[in-house]
């Protein structure tokens, strides 16, 4: 499973992640800026790679809902409403 460190943290903990040999995500004020990904990583399966990005996007949408004061399902629907929508009637959304 990926891990997410801070900045603080990559700083004061380098060596250990670098040995680790984990994938990394790196993040500043908790939003994603880099990621660490160690040459000698063996590839992931599909099924793993589409489990993370799943749970990567479910914690993006939690954060953006939360940032414009909606619940996860409540921008779910805005953007399944949007997805739905004419051209003209997304730019007036």
């Amino acid at each position: 499973m990926m891990r997410n460190v801070g900045i603080k943290e990559l700083k004061n903990q380098a060596s250990h992640i670098v040995n680790s040999g984990e994938t990394v995500i790196i993040e500043k004020y908790g939003r994603p800026v880099g990621l660490y990904i160690p040459l000698g990583a063996r590839p992931r399966s599909d099924k793993m790679q589409a489990y993370q990005l799943a749970e990567n996007v479910a914690r993006i949408m939690a954060e953006i809902a939360a940032q414009n004061g909606l619940t996860p399902d409540e921008l779910a629907d805005e953007l399944e409403h949007l997805a739905q929508a004419t051209p003209n009637e997304a730019q007036a959304s």
